[in-house]
């Protein structure tokens, strides 16, 4: 093994693991980099990489304006090379893609030059949905523990922001305390939830005849149900691409990009293994923003296409815009509602006037296609077949359709999964409702939180991240986060009316907090949220309404806030 400086930061440019890949396109001229053949061959090489913050050292047909200090999309040579390019100091660039078999770590910020925080007001860039590029393979996501298919919900809407079809990106719900998706039921096992991706592929393909092969992605426990799937030899003829997140399964000679971090669980990377793998380590990123970083998407990009992806931001889409999804009960993803109502919420968190939207959601739990006001914020309110209330579930303002949504509510005893009560005891049971103030349960679709890479979480202007609810120090305090604090419900825990925070108790990937949101009489809640470094130039301002955690019949209803 050999490793390079650049940057600030060390690249470990490995030997191939498998045959080496062809290419070598854009390599060279860079730090510690001299291979221009075509062939990147083994250990290969960095290529085009600018020496600090401002500075190129490419040539003008092929690179953007100067970045600053720490900038740069991620990017690698092909035949295990390290392409580096438009990169400032401690960041990668947007080079060739890693060649098969290759290995490379990544550090630093990706390219943001495509433009300020998101969401803004206005759509400088319209990215059409119709207009999408119709050769692209659809894609199919497995999610991993506690997990659901919008912990793709990120990737998939950058990938829509670089011509990907939107409608084309699916994913696979699943029970992850019980439920053997990669199994064949034909093997005799007839273990729950056998032939699941199969059937997904399946109907994927049947809804987009023109092909014949789709992408798939597994983040996790997805990977192992993905690579038993794979080991067979007629269903893997049914996969063109797999893309393997934090999970270390043997994947024989599948061709494969793993994607990992450094700060993947146990602090470990956890790559798959075989003999055409590519392998990806991250730096900064936790067990969950390896299914949803931009890092992780510019990866996937270079991997699908072989080029780096224009936006590195979500753009906006059509006007208006679409969301479709599942309502399920949280972490058994099963369906309990069957009726939807949702509003546009205006500045300061109150329905706006708009038309009431009431969708009846079909026994799977479906919600169909609605149209929204693009750049709106929205409450979608969910209740059971006899009209009872579950909870709240608020949607930032979108800048383009979301596809994967998940409408979420507490899982019970009764919910039809058989560990409900279970996944209940870790979760929701673990709140303490009361009438006078809100529960708020929140989650942010591109990793968990983290307060010493910059994560900032206001509520009504204070800040709830500390080290002791969130980020790495959360995770040497409790062994239940050492994935990460991937949903943060906060509510007066101690029940004296006051915020005093801390780690009030924690679940697998989950914290709890107190956080005191007076709902005794009508107002909105001020929610501000800023990612930080693990995904540069984002943030998120939202009011919602105080609803009471606990409704007349003293019946829990927590308010799910989604940043997505």
């Amino acid at each position: 093994m050999k490793t390079a400086e650049w940057g600030g930061a060390a690249f470990v440019l490995a030997s191939v693991l498998g045959p080496a890949g062809c290419g070598g396109r854009h390599l060279g001229s860079g730090p510690g980099g001299d291979t221009h053949g075509a062939h990147g061959g083994e250990g290969g090489a960095l290529g085009r990489g600018g020496a600090s913050g401002g500075q190129t050292s490419c040539d003008a047909s092929d690179c953007g304006p100067p970045l600053p200090a720490g900038s740069g999309a991620i990017g690698a040579g092909a035949g295990g090379a390290n392409g580096v390019g438009r990169g400032g100091a401690g960041g990668t660039g947007a080079g060739g893609a890693p060649g098969k078999g290759g290995t490379f770590n990544v550090a630093g910020a990706v390219d943001i030059a495509d433009g300020g925080s998101e969401p803004p007001d206005d759509c400088p860039v319209v990215v059409s949905e119709r207009a999408c590029d119709q050769s692209r393979r659809p894609i199919l996501f497995v999610h991993g523990t506690y997990g659901a298919g919008d912990s793709f919900a990120h990737i998939a809407a950058l990938l829509g922001s670089n011509g990907f079809c939107q409608g084309r990106i699916v994913a696979l719900d699943y029970d992850s305390l019980g439920d053997q998706p990669g199994v064949s039921c034909a093997s005799g096992t007839q273990m729950k939830g056998c032939d699941a991706i199969d059937k997904a592929i399946v109907d994927v393909l049947k809804h987009n005849p023109s092909f014949t092969q789709v992408d798939l992605v597994c983040h996790s426990q997805g990977t192992a149900h993905c690579a038993t799937y794979l080991r067979d030899p007629g269903q893997a003829a049914k996969v063109a691409h797999y893309v393997n997140l934090s999970g270390s399964p043997d994947v024989g000679g599948i061709d494969t990009l793993s994607i990992s971090s450094a700060h993947d669980l146990g602090d470990t990377p956890h790559h798959a293994t075989g003999t055409n793998v590519t392998t990806v380590t991250l730096t900064d990123e936790d067990h969950f923003a390896v299914a949803g970083s931009t890092r992780s998407f510019a990866a996937i990009h270079r991997y699908l296409t072989g080029s780096a992806p224009k936006y590195t931001h979500v753009q906006c889409g059509d006007d208006p815009i679409a969301i479709y999804g599942l309502t399920e009960t949280f972490a058994d993803n099963t369906s309990t509602t069957r009726i939807v109502r949702i509003r546009e919420l205006d500045g300061s968190g109150q329905p706006s006037g708009a038309p009431e939207i009431r969708e009846i959601t079909d026994t799977a739990g479906h919600l169909g296609e609605q149209s929204l006001k693009r750049n709106a914020a929205h409450e979608l309110a969910t209740y059971d077949s006899d009209g009872n209330l579950l909870g709240y579930y608020y949607l930032p303002p979108q800048r383009r359709s979301a596809r994967l949504v998940r409408l979420l509510t507490p899982a019970t005893a009764g919910d039809g999964s058989g560990v409900g009560q279970v996944i209940a005891g870790s979760s929701t049971d673990k709140v303490k409702f009361g009438a006078r103030y809100s529960a708020i349960v929140a989650h942010w679709v591109a990793g968990a939180f983290r307060p010493e890479l910059g994560a900032n979480l206001e509520v009504n202007g204070k800040q709830v991240l500390t080290g002791a609810n969130a980020g790495m120090s959360a995770q040497l305090s409790s062994a239940q986060l050492t994935g990460g604090a991937a949903w943060l419900f906060a509510y007066d825990a101690n029940g004296n009316g006051k915020s005093d925070l801390g780690l009030a108790d924690s679940g697998p990937f989950l914290s709890f907090t107190d956080v005191f949101i007076d709902a005794s009489t009508s107002a909105s809640v001020d929610l501000t949220f800023v990612p930080g470094s693990e995904d540069p130039g984002v943030s998120w301002t939202l009011a919602i309404p105080n609803r009471p955690s606990l409704d007349a019949d003293g019946k829990p209803v927590p308010m799910w806030v989604l940043f997505e």
